[in-house]
């Protein structure tokens, strides 16, 4: 069995056909999802080309929410606590945007999506497993449960960890009978192998932050005995239409101050986010 994992479309649609057109060209029976679907400026496209492409190729498809999600999910955004700092009110800005361009579908729909998911022996998460199944560790008790999280989102896993934070997340593989982890988040691609565990960060479809602005997805395969092997793909894809696509949603909230919107399409071009650094 073939399966295809991606994360972190963020809006992207045009680089999501891309990955798609390349899963099925691969074979792919399954694809899972691992969130930040929608925060971008296609939001409801993304989540319309996910669901069609899979019922058409009748690839099963099972998604989990991203922080992004978790946002736009969030009750009671006009009493989310002021800290006193900037970003929350663009944020908030933003969710309301999303809001506006998904439908009641849409929004119904990922609202149904669990926080993650375990497939045979593999874990899959947008963040780190840590985040999922040790919360105590870095939840606020100061803020009501509802609010967790919009200020305490994990920073994810990267590949240039601490081998004491290496060895946490493989003791927490063995506490939970895991062999593999899956996630994004970072926007990273990589894979690290110790023994027989697999830690996979699939990267970003959408935005990718590694200096390769190609969408990144993973192809896994299952062998006989339960065994995996897993390979990072990178596709190319038609930069123009994305920046078409910026061009055209003159009311995304992140593009209103000067300069945001042309940041923004350095970031697609190149594939990092301190561009000007």
């Amino acid at each position: 069995m073939k399966t295809g994992i991606l994360s972190d479309i963020h809006g992207n649609s045009p680089a999501l056909e891309a990955v798609l057109a390349d899963a099925g060209q691969e074979g792919i029976q399954q694809l899972l999802m691992l969130g930040d679907i929608i925060n971008g400026v296609d939001p409801h496209g993304c989540v319309r080309l996910l669901l069609e492409w899979c019922a058409a190729e009748q690839v099963e498809l099972r998604c989990i929410k991203g922080n992004a999600e978790f946002y736009l999910l969030t009750p009671d955004l006009e009493a989310i606590p002021d800290r006193g700092e900037s970003w929350e009110a663009e944020l908030v800005k933003l969710i309301r945007w999303y809001q506006a361009h998904l439908t009641p579908a849409d929004l119904d729909w990922i609202a149904s999506l669990p926080d993650f998911l375990q497939w045979n022996r593999a874990c899959l998460v947008h963040d780190s497993p840590a985040d999922r199944f040790h919360p105590e560790d870095w939840h606020n008790l100061d803020i009501e449960p509802k609010y967790q999280e919009w200020f305490h989102h994990s920073r994810g896993i990267l590949p240039d960890r601490t081998e004491a934070e290496w060895q946490d997340l493989l003791s927490l593989m063995d506490e939970r009978g895991f062999q593999q982890v899956f996630c994004g988040h970072t926007h990273r691609a990589f894979t690290r192998q110790f023994d027989q565990k697999i830690i996979c960060n699939t990267g970003s479809t959408g935005l990718p932050l590694d200096g390769d602005p190609r969408p990144a997805w993973a192809l896994v395969e299952e062998l006989p005995g339960g065994n995996l092997t897993v390979a990072l793909r990178r596709v190319e894809y038609d930069l123009s239409r994305i920046h078409q696509l910026v061009d055209d949603t003159p009311d995304y909230p992140s593009f209103l101050a000067p300069g945001k919107k042309e940041d923004y399409k350095k970031w697609l071009e190149t594939g990092r986010h301190s561009f000007r650094d």
